[in-house]
């Protein structure tokens, strides 16, 4: 009697069945290396139709988009104008702090000419209705762990509640002050890291089931020819 042919489902039986146990496997010694923050935005206030945020996972950057018709207006660490970001385009206020304080990762170094308490010098930076830079304010600055991340480094803790004041320029030449509320959470390598393996076997394994079935459909069409 021939012998049968495996069908699709037990292909996909398998594949899940693989995945669980891989994610039921310990992590090795090393996976506290992989413990990170995540950065989140969770809040835009007021919210305006055209204008939404983003933060990079890592919080190596945020990202503002502005296709509406109001201009908004982004702070800087010292409550001066920072960013407008137009549907039209993005300027800078050169003689905001930020503009050096977000060049780097740390503190950069700001130049006499920087004064957060004179009137903004504009700057077209960009023809494209979103800004993205780098801000303090949504990632974790410390040389060293927070207190409870110290204390208990193998679960989840909400670091911060960050928040970036914002202005919307309304027509009639008045401000609408707004913000953009985001969370920082530290990820223990235990969680984030098993999601990645998670999805990394589920795709393998889609792949394979993907390539066993052509080749399956292949050598049929073979002994049927």
């Amino acid at each position: 009697m021939p012998r049968r042919a495996p069908s699709a489902a037990s292909f996909v039986l398998t594949a899940v069945l693989g995945a669980v146990a891989v994610v039921g496997l310990p992590l090795p010694s090393y996976a506290g290396a992989f413990s990170t923050y995540v950065t989140t935005v969770t809040k835009l206030a007021p919210a305006v139709r055209g204008v939404t945020a983003k933060a990079a996972r890592d919080g190596e950057s945020i990202t503002v988009r502005n296709t509406s018709a109001t201009p908004l207006v982004v702070d800087g660490y010292q409550g001066e104008a920072y960013l407008k970001i137009t549907a039209r385009g993005v300027w800078q206020n050169q003689l905001s702090p930020a503009v050096y304080l977000n060049k780097e990762q740390t503190i950069g170094n700001i130049p006499p000419s920087a004064d957060a308490k004179k009137p903004p010098q504009w700057k077209k930076i960009a023809d494209d209705n979103a800004a993205t830079w780098h801000d303090h304010r949504i990632h974790w600055m410390g040389n060293v762990e927070p207190p409870a991340v110290q204390k208990d480094p193998d679960h989840e803790h909400l670091i911060s509640n960050w928040k970036i004041p914002t202005a919307l320029l309304t027509s009639n030449g008045h401000q609408r002050t707004g913000h953009i509320d985001g969370t920082l959470v530290y990820m223990p390598a235990t969680k984030h890291l098993g999601a990645w393996i998670t999805g990394g076997v589920i795709a393998l394994a889609v792949v394979v089931l993907v390539g066993i079935n052509l080749l399956y459909r292949r050598r049929r069409s073979r002994r049927l020819a």
